[in-house]
């Protein structure tokens, strides 16, 4: 086992483990995580305000309850995906893995309102 963090960041209105009723593959990813030994520590929640999935929310959450260091992975999906990204602007990561990430707002007003 090594001294690395893993956090799952869901996607916009995802909810994720250990929530009862979670969406997508964030179950399973989050167990063959744990399975692997290459992590110390899974995390993977539900984030506050997770339909809108706004920015100022959701980066100062993740660095506040997670700790960053260089030992962090996060894997982030959708609009986790985008905040994955904005955290590795501020924060010294191991790395960073993009799940359908995208680079605009895709014309979406509510993706707009969510500041990524």
């Amino acid at each position: 086992m090594t001294n690395l963090k893993a956090i799952i960041i869901p996607g916009n209105g995802g909810s994720a483990y250990p929530a009862p009723l979670f969406s997508n593959f964030y179950r399973n990813l989050a167990d063959a995580c744990l399975k692997s030994n290459l992590f110390k520590d899974v995390h993977c929640q539900s984030m506050p305000d997770p339909n809108a999935a706004r920015r100022n929310i959701w980066v100062p959450h993740i660095q506040d309850k997670f700790g960053l260091d260089e030992n962090t992975i996060i894997i982030g999906h959708s609009s986790g995906a985008e905040c994955a990204m904005r955290l590795a602007e501020v924060n010294k990561l191991y790395g960073i893995v993009i799940v359908a990430g995208c680079h605009t707002d895709l014309g979406d007003a509510g993706e707009r309102a969510s500041g990524w």
